[in-house]
């Protein structure tokens, strides 16, 4: 197991491993900063001079798997295992203090980004939301759109525990208290992500995958956030104010709609001495692989729930990490595929594309995938829906999300007859060399 590092120690180790790009010219919070990363795009980079601001920004950290588990210290084929055996045994969280700095609320102080021409502002991208109403917790990620000195509005996503939070202090005619951090080390982002059965505080993962968390108490309301995180806004979601939130890009790289959604005001900026942003570009790499690797595991754990000996799981990149999944299992019958698509869905509804191929195919590979789906599909073997629910991201979805899903059989029959047996056998050098 690898030495997990904080986010600015992170930093560190790419630029002492020549894997960071630094950008020294004065660059433009508004447009060019996302036009960069996108350039740079699966390259970790570091904007040290943001024009009108102090803070350097940082970007496209984790927009690799080889990225993400180096950080975390483990190896790629450890990934699915690695992150449900944190979310069945959580880590140790413990309380400590923060080397933090207090400043009032006033956003300028942060260099947030202006990413597409047609969203509505600037937006925050990496914050992860820390929250607590009575005994439950909460740490997830939202997007918030700046829209004066010390408020944004923010998307809470239906029916997840921030917006049930949400809408209980708002019935008791109450504010709630929230932290946003930004700056967070890889275990945290990955959490924070992480979708688990409500009451399951996410913090515990992170400290599962980091070996322990230490977590400092907010100063203005109940929240606590990490020691180590560069940024905390603290603040709260104002109950009895609302405002349209979008246009967005989300993670498919399309507008997402325009929605009525709370508005959060800022009580207090923390942050560390040299303090660094963590810039997420939206539809980017980085965000592909944070929204959609935290879900493999949960498409896997359905899919042996269903008694599919399933060998592994990817979202593609085709599928903006999220839309398109291609699943591996080794074959006890040629019903398997079919209780194996259905299993995938159980494991993320958002899914409009699943794909089935034997545990030879390598499911990161979209010329190996292309090539089973080509020899081995047959008409009749795939599964079509419609007017089911999916995933609001998808363009031919309604906006609540119902569409179409496609299951596609890419297996080998189990019983091949002996005139197509040879044509069934791939080749195989006689040397490994």
């Amino acid at each position: 197991m690898g030495i997990r590092m904080k986010f600015r120690e992170s930093l560190s180790k790419l630029d002492s491993e020549g894997l960071l790009t630094r950008i020294q010219k004065p660059v433009s919070a508004k447009y060019e900063i996302s036009a960069l990363l996108k350039k740079h795009e699966g390259k970790p980079v570091l904007f040290e001079n943001v024009m009108g601001v102090a803070v350097p920004v940082a970007g496209n950290l984790l927009s690799s798997m080889d990225l993400l588990c180096e950080s975390l210290g483990i190896r790629k084929e450890e990934w699915i295992e690695r992150l449900n055996l944190a979310i069945r045994n959580p880590g140790p969280i413990t309380e400590g203090r923060g080397e933090f700095v207090s400043f009032e609320p006033d956003l300028d102080l942060v260099p947030i980004l202006t990413h597409y021409p047609n969203d509505q502002g600037p937006y925050i991208t990496s914050g992860v939301v820390f929250a607590q109403r009575g005994k439950l917790r909460n740490m997830s990620f939202h997007r918030l759109s700046r829209i004066g000195k010390d408020r944004f509005v923010g998307r809470l996503v239906e029916k997840r525990d921030l917006h049930t939070m949400y809408l209980d202090a708002q019935e008791h005619g109450e504010d709630l208290g929230v932290s946003i951090a930004l700056g967070n080390r890889s275990g945290v982002l990955v959490a924070g992500a992480t979708s688990v059965e409500r009451g399951v505080y996410e913090l515990g993962i992170a400290a599962a995958l980091e070996n322990g968390v230490e977590v400092t108490h907010a100063k203005t309301n109940d929240t606590s956030y990490p020691t180590d995180t560069e940024i905390v806004l603290e603040g709260k979601i104002l109950h009895d104010e609302t405002t349209t939130e979008g246009p967005f890009v989300d993670l498919t790289n399309t507008y997402d709609v325009v929605r009525v959604q709370p508005v959060f005001v800022i009580d207090k900026i923390v942050m560390r001495r040299n303090a660094v942003y963590h810039a997420l570009l939206p539809g980017g790499t980085e965000h592909r692989l944070l929204m959609g690797a935290p879900r493999t595991p949960t498409i896997y754990k359905a899919l042996k729930e269903a008694g599919v000996d399933v060998t592994n799981v990817y979202l593609t990149e085709g599928g903006s990490g999220w839309l398109d999944a291609v699943v591996a299992i080794r074959k006890k019958s040629d019903a398997d595929a079919r209780i194996a698509i259905d299993a995938a869905i159980r494991g993320h509804r958002s899914l409009k594309r699943i794909t089935i191929v034997d545990s030879d195919v390598d499911v990161t590979n979209p010329n190996d995938v292309s090539y089973a789906v080509t020899m081995y599909w047959e008409a009749g073997k795939e599964v079509v829906m419609k007017g089911v629910k999916g995933s609001s991201l998808d363009p031919m979805a309604t906006p609540d999300g119902i569409g179409s899903k496609l299951g596609i059989d890419a297996t080998k029959p189990l019983v091949v007859p002996a005139e197509k047996e040879l044509k069934m056998k791939k080749a195989q050098l006689a040397f490994d060399v």
